[in-house]
């Protein structure tokens, strides 16, 4: 009889068991660290599309309008900003909200609309302009809102907002909002 040294099964069980605990405590806490990214940028873009919107509108004197002159909405969405990237470049390029898309340019869910392929821009001044479509409440007392779906990938059109202390995949999109309108938030011009 050979005396041959080496595992036996139980202890190769064991060790495999363990290995396994540790994957099951590893991988979650890897896709969280994903979404806290995501989030990051996220927020870091929106910041960046703050700054560019306010210098556009120190050098020209109003925001760039997401409505034409005959009143109909710029889309896609990203073509609102564009204005911020050229002939003047506030922002190098539009950013892409990165709960909407995965790969460059691998969209996450097909089924949202093709209008939000970046954050969203309400501009008031161009809503008092025109006078044709009211404004969320949300929206009444600030001259823009950008607007991200946030890590449940799915636009709550800012209706619930994004709160990291409700868990990474709690409901809600990320938002930043513009400076106070200077028109007083009267109801009158921005309907109920």
């Amino acid at each position: 009889m050979s005396n041959k040294k080496g595992f036996t099964l139980i202890e190769l069980l064991i060790v495999v068991a363990i290995i396994g605990i540790l994957a099951a405590i590893a991988v979650p806490n890897f896709l969280n660290a994903q979404t806290r990214a995501k989030i990051a940028n996220a927020v870091s873009d929106m910041r960046a599309l703050d700054t560019a919107l306010e210098m556009y509108r120190m050098d020209k004197g109003h925001y760039p309008y997401w409505r034409d002159s005959a009143g109909v909405n710029v889309n896609p969405v990203n073509r609102r900003l564009i204005p911020l990237t050229t002939p003047m470049a506030y922002i190098s390029s539009v950013p892409q909200d990165p709960f909407v898309f995965g790969a460059p340019g691998a969209r996450l869910d097909n089924s949202q609309h093709e209008a939000y392929v970046t954050y969203d821009y309400i501009e008031a001044d161009s809503q008092r302009r025109l006078k044709n479509l009211p404004l969320p409440v949300a929206w009444r007392c600030c001259e823009w809102r950008l607007n991200s779906y946030g890590p449940d990938a799915t636009n709550d059109t800012g209706a619930i907002t994004y709160e990291a202390s409700n868990g990474l995949r709690s409901r809600g999109d990320l938002i930043r909002l513009g400076p106070k309108s200077s028109s007083p938030c009267d109801d009158s011009w921005v309907g109920l």
